[in-house]
């Protein structure tokens, strides 16, 4: 895919790696001054906060925010990388699903960087739901990053 000028886009691995390899540095010297949990804490905590911010422009911009939306984001996690998943489960108000090989995963292990994987990436699921449908919800109890064999994404729709 190519963008406005003719350059090649960047998928989302690319844009990952890039920060990164940047961020990973200033997070391991900031923990060498404060501790690495609370190193962690703030990087899921910005990371988060992007995540949210995200799913809500997204939303906006779609001017829908349901499952099949979702799922069309879903499709793009991977681009740029093999991203393996099962869905077990798609209806109007409900999308399971496991990955069962995680390209993220793989990008930053061959970056010597695995151990900020949560916090790159695994950390920003959640609050994305929440900004891109305040009643979407995911329920997710293991990740590839964390040593599971699959991640396993149980999003739906809370209608509370």
């Amino acid at each position: 895919m190519k963008d406005r000028t003719g350059n090649k886009e960047l998928n989302r691995i690319e844009k990952r790696a890039i920060e990164a390899l940047a961020i990973a540095p200033i997070i391991k010297a900031v923990a060498q001054r404060i501790g690495w949990d609370e190193a962690l804490a703030i990087l899921q905590e910005v990371n988060q906060q992007e995540a949210f911010q995200r799913g809500k422009s997204m939303a906006e911009e779609m001017k829908r925010n349901g499952i099949e939306e979702l799922v069309d984001d879903v499709a793009g996690w991977g681009r740029g990388g093999i991203l393996e998943m099962d869905v077990l489960e798609q209806t109007p108000t409900t999308y399971f699903f496991n990955v069962t090989r995680c390209p993220y995963y793989d990008k930053y292990k061959e970056l010597g960087l695995e151990e900020f994987g949560v916090g790159f990436s695994c950390c920003r699921d959640e609050p994305f739901a929440r900004g891109f449908n305040f009643q979407l919800r995911l329920e997710r109890t293991k990740t590839i990053m964390e040593g599971a064999e699959y991640c396993d994404f149980r999003y739906y729709l809370d209608d509370k």
